[in-house]
């Protein structure tokens, strides 16, 4: 499913700017509701004085948005691909990326209904069931289940019709409605506090994206795109960027819940992937510029390549390998693992001070110092046993 995602992705993207706008004043067939660009549209933005196409500014900030949610998903599925909760948030990101798709060949069509209903399905109960999976409150999974009947049935099967944008709103808002509540309920009557940790970030990035769903739903009942206009022209270039921060915001809390507090126990692939990046990148210019700079002395003196500046750059790329490795992982902990970086710093320094400290109470007073800082307890008791 994935990787159908990803291709029809890339295929109806590249049709997308390599197809001519289409007209949907007075088209010979219905205008679908998909269309974000018209050919009215472009010409009321050259008209404006718009110094770059319509098209691109809303395919780019389009693709930066679905990319954004489609990248999380694809790590949430590489790293807990056995995670049941972990794959139904990993198809349900991973499907946004053939969200408002257009360009795809009439052959291919169906898939994409298909494959956006199932993920539509998997989306909209979120609100109500993450992180653990289980309906919070247990009533709210019928009416969620009514509203998300007909907006699956949209947009499998009336994604072209004229009234799907009327209809999704409708659909949209009562959804919206229904999650407002769920996830406050969650929130504060449900949630262990570890599950508030890892859910206010993940949830806040849903309410975001909930502003960028009422924005887009009212901008396409109210203007449609058969109804050009300059309202409709300033509302598409709001909407663009709007999109963009939306979901970016909510990929981008989906990774914080991830990174700060262990969602799915997913942290260590995204730092030991943002440690060897880093070091491939750093190894791999040393070795080159090396082997670059030898060549040239090489050159220079002797009048030809050598051979041997390869030697000597292996040597080199060697040798930096391990310094440089501890180097990359005390910055990456640094910048983004403060609080992890300052527990190992204050256990370091209590384990020098409990190899050369002899007076007890100087060590209980650092025991109680250590633990305030790591832990942070509301409360801390020392019970030292009689000898």
């Amino acid at each position: 499913m994935a990787a159908a995602i990803v291709l029809l992705f890339v295929l109806s993207t590249w049709n997308t700017a390599q197809q001519p706008l289409p007209s949907c004043v007075k088209p010979a067939l219905p205008c679908p509701a998909t269309v974000q660009v018209t050919q009215e549209d472009a010409a009321l933005a050259v008209s404006a004085g718009l110094p770059i196409g319509l098209l691109p500014v809303v395919l780019t900030f389009s693709v930066v948005a679905r990319l954004s949610l489609g990248l999380v998903g694809l790590l949430i599925f590489w790293r807990k691909s056995d995670d049941w909760m972990a794959m139904l948030v990993s198809a349900a990101l991973m499907t946004v990326l053939l969200e408002g798709s257009q360009g795809v060949p009439a052959g291919l069509a169906p898939v994409v209904s298909v494959i956006f209903g199932i993920g539509t399905a998997l989306f909209l109960p979120m609100p109500a069931i993450f992180p653990n999976g289980r309906f919070q409150p247990s009533w709210v999974r019928w009416p969620l289940l009514l509203i998300a009947t007909p907006f699956v049935i949209l947009s499998m099967f009336f994604v072209d019709a004229p009234f799907y944008g009327t209809a999704t709103a409708v659909v949209t808002l009562l959804w919206i409605i229904i999650s407002l509540y769920a996830m406050p309920y969650r929130y504060f009557k449900v949630s262990t506090p570890i599950e508030r940790q890892q859910t206010k970030w993940v949830l806040l990035g849903i309410s975001v994206t909930f502003v960028t769903a009422i924005f887009y739903t009212t901008l396409v009942a109210l203007y449609p795109a058969s109804q050009p206009s300059p309202t409709r022209l300033i509302l598409q270039l709001i909407n663009a960027p709007l999109y963009a921060v939306g979901y970016g915001f909510f990929a981008f809390a989906m990774l914080r819940a991830m990174l700060r507090y262990r969602l799915w126990d997913i942290e260590i692939i995204i730092r030991r992937t943002l440690q060897y990046t880093l070091l491939t990148g750093l190894l791999a210019l040393i070795y080159f510029g090396s082997v670059l700079l030898l060549q040239s002395v090489f050159t220079t003196i002797t009048g030809q390549k050598s051979v041997i500046s390869i030697v000597v750059s292996t040597l080199l790329m060697a040798a930096f390998f391990a310094p440089l490795r501890q180097r990359v992982q005390a910055f990456i902990d640094r910048r983004f693992y403060r609080q992890k970086y300052n527990a190992q710093q204050i256990l370091a320094q209590f384990a020098q001070t409990a190899r050369d400290e002899v007076a007890l109470e100087t060590l209980r007073g650092e025991l109680v110092n250590v633990v305030q800082k790591t832990m942070q307890p509301e409360q801390i008791t020392v019970w030292l046993r009689d000898s």
